[in-house]
């Protein structure tokens, strides 16, 4: 009688570093045991290459991939199209480093050992919906609100050093209004030479900016506010809240919601979670500085409207301060409330949508 030996299959688990090029990414198996690791180039091409390498040492159990909302946004797409569950790796590798030093493959392995020892576990955001839609439209609309800002600013600098005249002439008492009013000036540009005639046109193109500029946000806010709309209603129909915030805790919390375990796990993310730092009789709870800023901000935004238009958040943060916390601690209280409430709400949204 012949004996044949089968061996078991192995389950791999791949790590990537991502750059703008190449990818190098690296290969352990459940053991931990490094198989390999290559670069590959950070395309189409690229992308099947490395799934067709990373299958061949065996059964693929996850991507551990750096960057997955920039540099890796590419092959994190193709490796979700082909049904290859994703892990987003976003925290440093610092204790390998001291030891070992610094290399695209060290970082590789490093990401790959993260995800096999569970460090790392959350799922990568799917950027192949609308909310990756939303997130350019929110992009495009940031950054000509911060343009506007600055030219605002350079208008109001120009005016500070005017002539009199000038300056007398732009009665307006916002600097939006005071730019509405600058692109009424006419420069005798014959006479540019002049530091009068100079400021009238400095003036004017920064009036014409501002302009522009608050043209192209009312124009991304048509488009935001249909986008938003249609795809989280119940959040938009939270108090104290429109559709510029609803995009920004869209984008933090990404189109495949159910990566978040609970609505704790939301809450840290948008940086409101509490944090104890009791010792002996004192017992209280600090800021929470790290997670999302920009989704903490707008939860902040939020909490304060509430605070001057809502009954219920008014009588809330009452109750709060009659059990002895601080405005501060009530605050961040309301804030907590706030995210709980708007986890639901994204749940039901997105659950909807999908």
């Amino acid at each position: 009688m012949t004996l044949t030996t089968t061996h078991p299959i192995r389950a791999v688990t791949i790590g990537v570093d991502t750059h703008q090029l190449v990818h190098h990414a690296a290969a352990v198996d459940q053991d931990g045991r490094l198989l390999g690791d290559r670069k590959f180039a950070a395309g189409l091409d690229g992308y099947r290459e490395l799934l067709d390498w990373a299958a061949s040492f065996g059964i693929i159990n996850a991507f551990g991939v750096e960057c997955t909302g920039s540099y890796g946004a590419g092959l994190t797409r193709h490796l979700l199209a082909a049904g290859i569950d994703v892990v987003e790796v976003n925290k440093g590798h610092s204790q390998v480093r001291h030891r070992v030093g610094k290399s695209d493959a060290v970082d590789a392995e490093a990401a790959a050992r993260k995800v096999l020892s569970g460090e790392c576990s959350d799922p990568a955001k799917d950027t192949t919906g609308a909310v990756e839609a939303i997130r350019n439209l929110h992009l495009v609309r940031d950054s000509a609100v911060k343009a506007r800002s600055a030219a605002c600013v350079q208008l109001r600098d120009v005016l500070l050093t005017a002539p009199d005249h000038l300056r007398t002439r732009l009665t307006a008492k916002t600097l939006e209004g005071k730019a509405t009013q600058a692109r009424a000036l006419r420069p005798d540009l014959s006479r540019i030479h002049e530091p009068e005639q100079a400021v009238k046109y400095a003036l004017r193109e920064l009036g014409r900016r501002v302009h522009e500029l608050t043209a192209e946000i009312n124009e991304v806010d048509k488009h935001l506010t249909q986008l938003v709309s249609a795809v989280a209603p119940n959040t938009m129909a939270l108090p104290q809240i429109g559709p510029v915030s609803v995009a920004q805790l869209l984008i933090t919390a990404g189109e495949n919601f159910e990566r978040f375990r609970s609505e704790a796990a939301f809450a840290r993310l948008c940086g409101v979670a509490p944090i104890p730092v009791s010792s002996g009789k004192s017992h209280r709870m600090r800021l929470h500085r790290g997670g999302n800023r920009q989704a903490n901000r707008v939860i902040y935004l939020i909490a304060i409207c509430r605070l001057r238009y809502d009954p219920r958040s008014q009588a809330y943060r009452d109750r709060k301060r009659a059990q002895g916390h601080s405005s501060a601690e009530a605050i961040r209280c309301l804030k907590r409330f706030i995210a709980r409430e708007i986890y639901y709400s994204l749940k039901k949204d997105l659950s909807r949508a999908s």
